[in-house]
């Protein structure tokens, strides 16, 4: 009877051993009945490798492939498709030129304005130029040099500020000086390098579009990616928008929110389209404006640009009407 019981017991205590799970690690196991602590160790260092790797090729995946760029690493992006950091600060002297086409809303023709910007980088800074000719056939020249502004207009010295004014080269701030609108234009034709510039905050930003807006752009039919950009309070308080192809990483359009003296904020939609490259510089040569109705409002052609242009310090100093020299 005891022995009953025992072997009933007995066939339980099988029963339950059998439905416990067998441990993770038991199909890892060589059986070495010789050195099995050995082998179990070796198999457990493999398995810890194999999942390192594993590890460290999803980081790689991810910030490689997956991951979105921040804007300070996009803005490497740009600036490399456009040409390079390294080719653009090899630019010491250049020139190019400048058609503005002014419409009115039925697409009517109602100015021309053609500029010659000349500019040169160096030690003592930034040195500017502009020639100036419009429909009214006048030309002015205005630059600056060590004792201020100057300005001659058909071979004759005139006041600066006047010359500026007439010509549309100053914007309505009081703090406005005879230099802005060339200025400016340097500024705009040295873009993305400028981004590279102390105290300018990039950040990705998004939003939806529509297939006119894709196609006004003329980019790669994909959603371009949008880089919003800020400045420290002491460089500006100016905000930019840039619409990037994903594809060719150009700029195909400029949002530019900029403050006047009263706080107010005006905004600027600017569509840049014919890309080419010149001197290792990839640019837009053609930027436009639209009327509500879609209409072209305005539009800037760039042409002869050369930008290994040589020119000396004495091209910029002020010049009597008798030395002028027509370009």
């Amino acid at each position: 009877m005891n022995h009953y019981i025992k072997s009933a017991k007995s066939s339980k205590q099988i029963q339950k051993d059998s439905k416990k799970k067998t441990p993770w690690w038991f199909y890892l196991n060589v059986k070495d009945l010789v050195n099995p602590i050995k082998i179990r160790r070796l198999q457990i260092l493999s398995f810890g490798a194999l999942l390192f790797v594993l590890v460290i090729g999803g980081i790689y995946t991810w910030e490689n492939y997956l991951r979105e760029p921040t804007g300070a690493e996009f803005v490497d992006e740009i600036v490399n498709a456009a040409g390079g950091l390294d080719t653009w600060n090899g630019i010491k002297n250049g020139q190019f030129t400048r058609t503005h086409n002014l419409y009115d809303d039925t697409g009517k023709l109602l100015k021309v304005t053609k500029e010659t910007f000349y500019f040169k980088r160096g030690k003592e800074g930034l040195k500017l130029q502009v020639k100036s000719v419009g429909s009214d056939k006048i030309e002015v020249i205005l630059g600056k040099d060590a004792e201020g502004f100057w300005a001659t207009k058909d071979n004759v010295s005139v006041d600066p500020r006047e010359a500026a004014d007439h010509k549309g080269m100053m914007c309505d701030s009081k703090f406005c000086e005879p230099d802005c609108s060339m200025s400016m234009a340097f500024f705009r034709f040295s873009m993305p390098f400028k981004l590279k510039d102390n105290g300018v905050h990039a950040s990705i930003a998004s939003t939806g579009f529509n297939i006119a807006e894709l196609n006004l752009l003329e980019s790669s039919e994909k959603e371009p990616t949008l880089l919003d950009i800020s400045y420290d309070p002491e460089v500006g308080k100016d905000k930019w928008r840039f619409y990037i192809d994903p594809q060719d990483k150009l700029i195909h359009k400029v949002e530019y929110y900029n403050k006047s003296d009263n706080e107010e904020i005006r905004p600027e939609e600017i569509y840049w389209t014919d890309h080419k490259t010149v001197d290792g510089i990839t640019f837009s040569h053609r930027w436009i404006r639209y009327w509500p109705n879609g209409k072209v409002m305005d539009e800037y052609i760039y042409s002869d640009v050369n930008l290994d242009d040589k020119l000396s310090d004495e091209f910029f100093i002020r010049k009597i009407p008798s030395e002028i020299a027509l370009r």
